[in-house]
């Protein structure tokens, strides 16, 4: 092959002795690896593929200078068909990209699955400025009852979000289509940035691509891509189907077709989305990220007379609701949460002789544990106080949730399933309650650095004074965490 005639050259520059019989034995393992990847359809990062040649003892001798060379000759194949990315590493290059531009087609019925009509949606996704822009038909169930669908529209110029109940020729209402405006406040504006993802939750998670495989390859725009494609089995009301079409020499993903199963006995797939065009590093269009009201709406509220976000997942008039999540290195989360459906009564003496470690407070309801979900164990991570703060006369409950069990890494499973116990009976009258935990308001914290910036700041924002309290610090917060998982060992 040539570039193991160019090997061979430069093994000769490095003093590195080479034979006909070295060149066979690399050429040999490097094929085998290939295959071995394309066999069982793994996606296997750069470094892992020098591991495994470092590992082969006929090849270890040479391998610093094979390194070398291929820095030099610039291979990414190695002339084996080895791709030089899989979906793994692309949907992890996808989630690092600044700026993404999205379009293509949703496909939607007017009661009849069979029948299938598409109509556009489009995204921007700048998460440099945080800033984004959703628009996308809006129906139920895939379904619009109009003669075309109402429209939504979502944008973010990264301090206020604009979004609209329908655009302007909707025949679903016949009353305006409403517009409001949410503003952010200085944290959550670092958190909109933190969190962003540019193929939002409703068009089906793309975090679940565990067992997808390798189906062909095909040219799409001037590219040589490889397509993926496998079913999303958890973690969705119902099971979805992708087809991921990723370049393997950029890591670039270029096309995403989902499909729903529609069918209640037996696997019936149904178009749900087709996102046609991708685009990396694109550039908005000027007034992309514009929040000024479309013409024709009624707006519900201004910019002048919007109030500032209070930090949670849902509406802040909710009397049982998140507000976010922090998962540590070693598993362990903190959570912090609000329960009162009585916010006319103070809760400052359920707050009174709570222990860090200790029972959470006797709430009219709880979250009392979380589970990873999809995830192949079944794990609980079980609830107990940390600390607890106080904003404008509401009290917020910061639960460590820790488990005797190992917890799967973050990055394999897409949230954590809430657990909640109602102190009176039946379900309370609580304007919503938390049903997970996980995208927009759950961060991974793997330092002590980001435990002060993000944790701390937290509950900075939900207090009175500005302030975290002292005693929640990085170290106090492993060590609990620790002293929590002995108690489960002792039991």
């Amino acid at each position: 092959m040539k570039s193991v005639n160019n090997l061979h050259k430069l093994f000769k520059k490095l003093h590195v002795p080479t034979s006909a019989t070295l060149d066979e034995q690399i050429n040999s393992e490097i094929l085998t690896i290939s295959n071995e990847m394309k066999s069982n359809r793994l996606a296997i990062s750069r470094s892992n593929f020098w591991k495994a040649i470092i590992k082969n003892k006929m090849t270890k001798p040479a391998a610093a200078a094979v390194i070398i060379a291929a820095t030099l000759i610039g291979l990414r194949w190695f002339g084996t068909g080895a791709p030089a990315y899989g979906i793994t590493e692309a949907l992890e290059l996808w989630k690092n990209a600044e700026t993404v531009h999205i379009k293509g087609w949703s496909f939607l019925h007017t009661g009849d699955d069979t029948q299938l009509a598409k109509f556009p949606f489009e995204i921007w996704f700048d998460r440099r400025n945080g800033c984004f822009k959703h628009w996308r038909p809006h129906s139920g169930a895939g379904i619009y009852t109009s003669e075309t669908p109402r429209y939504c529209l979502a944008v973010s110029d990264g301090e206020y979000i604009m979004e609209t109940s329908g655009e302007i020729g909707s025949n679903e209402n016949s009353n305006p289509p409403l517009v409001i405006f949410t503003k952010l406040s200085p944290f959550e504006q670092r958190l909109q940035i933190r969190t962003m993802s540019p193929f939002p939750a409703y068009m089906a998670n793309l975090d679940q691509v565990k067992g997808f495989t390798q189906v062909g390859r095909e040219q799409i725009k001037n590219k040589t891509v490889d397509i993926w494609q496998g079913v999303i089995t958890s973690g969705v009301p119902r099971f979805i189907k992708k087809k991921i079409w990723v370049s393997p020499e950029t890591g670039e993903i270029v096309r995403i077709f989902t499909w729903i199963n529609a069918g209640e006995n037996s696997i019936r797939w149904v178009a749900l989305s087709d996102a046609d065009t991708i685009e990396y590093d694109a550039v908005p269009p000027a007034n992309c990220f514009n929040t000024d009201p479309p013409a024709g709406h009624k707006q519900i509220n201004t910019k002048k007379t919007v109030i500032e976000r209070e930090l949670a997942d849902g509406s802040a008039d909710a009397k049982f609701h998140s507000c976010i999540g922090f998962t540590l290195k070693d598993g362990t989360v903190i959570y912090g949460w609000h329960a009162n459906n009585k916010p006319e009564e103070s809760q400052a003496h359920l707050f009174t002789d709570l222990e860090p470690g200790g029972p959470l407070p006797n709430l009219p309801a709880k979250v009392v544990g979380l589970r990873p979900y999809p995830a192949q164990e079944s794990i609980i991570l079980a609830g107990r106080h940390l600390t607890f703060t106080r904003k404008k006369g509401k009290f917020y409950e910061w639960g460590i949730y820790a488990s005797d069990e190992k917890t799967p890494e973050r990055n394999t499973f897409a949230g954590y399933e809430i657990i909640s116990k109602y102190n009176f009976g039946p379900r309370p009258f609580f304007d919503g309650r938390p049903g997970s935990l996980g995208q927009d308001h759950e961060l991974a914290i793997n330092s002590e650095e980001e435990f002060d910036i993000w944790v701390r700041g937290a509950m900075a924002e939900l207090s009175d004074d500005g302030n975290a309290p002292e005693s929640i610090t990085y170290e106090n917060v492993m060590q609990l965490a620790g002293k929590i998982r002995n108690t489960f060992n002792e039991q």
